[in-house]
């Protein structure tokens, strides 16, 4: 598989193959996280896209219900008024009465949205408003109709609540059309996609140099494409075709904070993350960094049953054992606190070393069976915290999710030490051939392109020594000079 990106961030145009472990080298500012964050932001936008429009689509519907009362006075005055005992007055028409009491909140869901909405619409027609008019001088009905109608005829009134029922039904007519108008979800996964970057770029995908350039991103198999989009503004442009046919992945993570595991999750988190998009249902309250998402997953309830454990405990024998030489403990995660716990020691997960927090993200990953081959596992600069002695545990369990787990990975990199252990433990765990490596070159233009070294990785070496020698000589020369 491949992603090739053009105009995105400062890279040109570059294509990087994906299967197995690839990685990137190069100097600061080189671009290359914005090949993960651009991965990363594809795979998540679609994943259970069914679903997630789905859910998206029940939210709209709610929302729809809830500002019915805006249309139907009776309804918002009812709720206000009517005790308990009296709700014999929507006798004959219970989804009305569920609007009253708001219960229609429980009842509604992907799978009985539209046939609730179909329902309520009946009930309207054959919704007499005569019958509230004669409510009117009983107290059974709000104050409201009195007041209403002083001075006024039954007549007139009775127009009034019918010119509101007709316009109720229009608009759930309307409600109905839309959550139907996009059937393929073309739109909603453009969407998807067009928020997800913006929200991972801060709506500053495209290269500032290149201004009102065309941009490109695809993610291709052979003659399969995954996705293809163009760009525009820093948003995805709308032609009409779709952008995305299936994902070759089920489930993508983007590691490259340790101190995650330092913040909890704040009730709603994903809220207000980005503005509401009615026409296409995408729900606000869904996107989020990826950050959150891990963050989100980390602390989950989720387990494994007991035949997934044995299964993966098979699959991972020698990945566990290097994991647990690091950090053997477990992890709990409740209302009193978030521990590590060891030898019946409970320590905060917070005081954790940072190094030992980026082994636990992995592990508690894979307890929660939330990597496997059908994960792109996304690494940046994962070695930042880590001790050469950890870079190269690291690295090693690195090629064994690859070689174990069928893991897609892809990470970056700009440690000498790192590098060599993973070019070492590839060879000793005979993944060379699904193991790539890249290194990106600074272009006269300012921008940069990603080249494939894997028959010439010396180049990477060569680069990383370049800045070791500098310093040594220089060291060298100040020690001579204090010796002398």
């Amino acid at each position: 598989m491949q992603i090739r990106l053009k105009n995105i961030g400062i890279v040109e145009d570059s294509t990087i193959t994906l299967s197995g472990l690839t990685v990137i080298t190069g100097k600061n500012n080189s671009g290359k996280t914005t090949v993960g964050k651009t991965l990363y932001s594809l795979l998540d936008a679609v994943a259970n896209i069914q679903r997630k429009a789905e859910n998206d689509k029940c939210v709209y519907v709610i929302k729809h219900l809830r500002n019915l009362d805006d249309t139907l006075e009776f309804l918002r005055y009812s709720r206000n008024s009517i005790r308990k005992d009296e709700l014999d007055v929507f006798e004959s028409y219970p989804i009305l009465r569920s609007l009253v009491t708001g219960e229609y909140r429980q009842e509604i869901s992907p799978e009985t949205m539209e046939e609730l909405v179909h329902k309520l619409i009946d009930e309207l027609h054959d919704l007499d408003t005569s019958f509230f008019v004669e409510q009117i001088e009983s107290s059974r009905i709000s104050r409201f109709f009195r007041v209403k109608a002083e001075g006024v005829s039954k007549e007139a009134l009775k127009d009034s609540l019918d010119k509101q029922k007709e316009e109720a039904i229009s608009g759930l007519e309307r409600l109905i059309s839309e959550i139907n108008n996009d059937p393929d979800l073309i739109n909603y996964t453009r969407e998807s996609i067009n928020q997800t970057l913006g929200i991972e770029f801060s709506n500053q995908i495209q290269p500032v140099k290149r201004q009102g350039r065309i941009s490109e991103i695809e993610l291709s198999d052979r003659d399969k494409v995954y996705f293809h989009l163009s760009m525009e503004d820093n948003s995805v442009v709308n032609d009409g075709s779709p952008v995305f046919t299936i994902s070759p992945y089920k489930k993508v993570y983007l590691v490259d904070d340790p101190f995650i595991l330092d913040d909890g999750i704040m009730p709603g988190y994903f809220r207000a993350r980005t503005t509401e998009r009615h026409e296409t249902f995408l729900n606000p309250v869904r996107i989020g960094t990826h950050k959150d998402k891990l963050r989100f997953v980390l602390r989950s309830s989720k387990s494994l049953t007991v035949f997934e454990q044995t299964v993966l405990s098979e699959m991972l024998k020698e990945t566990k054992t290097k994991i647990d030489s690091i950090i053997p403990g477990t992890f709990e995660f409740s209302s009193e606190g978030e521990y590590y716990i060891q030898d019946g020691l409970k320590l905060r997960i917070s005081n954790l070393a940072t190094g030992s927090k980026t082994f636990s993200i992995i592990k508690m990953l894979l307890n929660k069976g939330e990597i496997d081959n059908t994960t792109m596992l996304i690494l940046d600069e994962p070695e930042a915290h880590l001790h050469p002695k950890w870079q190269n545990a690291f690295a090693e369990i690195i090629v064994l999710l690859v070689k174990e787990l069928n893991v897609n990975i892809l990470l970056t990199t700009h440690s000498p030490n790192f590098m060599l252990a993973i070019d070492a433990f590839m060879r000793k765990y005979d993944i060379s051939e699904i193991t790539n490596f890249y290194q990106t070159d600074m272009l006269e233009n300012g921008f940069v392109q990603y080249h494939c070294v894997n028959n010439d990785m010396g180049k990477i070496y060569e680069d990383f020594l370049q800045y070791l020698s500098e310093v040594k000589m220089l060291r060298n020369k100040y020690l001579t000079n204090n010796e002398e």
